[in-house]
């Protein structure tokens, strides 16, 4: 006789797949709190520290979000955005911005006309959290 209370198998096509999230900062210490973040969402997470490698990450998996660092050293923010969109334009309701810089003029008319989301440091945590849960949620077609 079965028990009634087994759980019942559920077809891997069935089962909403975990979100996952590529970070893109050249700060190890921010590297290690969106790590942190991200597992406490129970979410999959790939790190990487420029943008090339944001590119070949991007090239090989499907992420549901995008947050990076506004200043690298290898591309700003505006450039890796339009590079993004030149790929595919799916691709930039992805992204989500980490910034120290919201005063000068270049990165205020960035986000200005990108109209990206964006967190400003220093932040809290669960700003982070909201924001990531939110980008998933409109990606994935279920807005918050």
């Amino acid at each position: 006789m079965r028990s009634p209370f087994k759980k019942k198998a559920v077809s891997r096509r069935k089962q909403k797949s975990v979100p996952r999230i590529l970070a893109v900062d050249d700060e190890e210490v921010m590297g290690y709190l969106i790590r942190r973040v991200v597992d406490h969402l129970g979410y999959e997470m790939d790190w990487v520290t420029d943008c090339k490698e944001a590119f070949d990450r991007i090239e090989r998996s499907s992420y549901d979000v995008i947050l990076s660092d506004y200043r690298l050293p290898s591309m700003n923010g505006d450039a890796f955005y339009d590079a993004l969109a030149a790929r595919d334009q799916d691709l930039v309701r992805r992204v989500v911005f980490i910034t120290g810089d919201t005063v000068s003029t270049s990165t205020v008319k960035f986000f200005k006309r990108s109209r990206v989301p964006y967190l400003s440091k220093p932040f809290n945590v669960n700003e982070l959290e909201n924001l990531i849960q939110t980008t998933v949620k409109a990606v994935r077609g279920n807005p918050a």
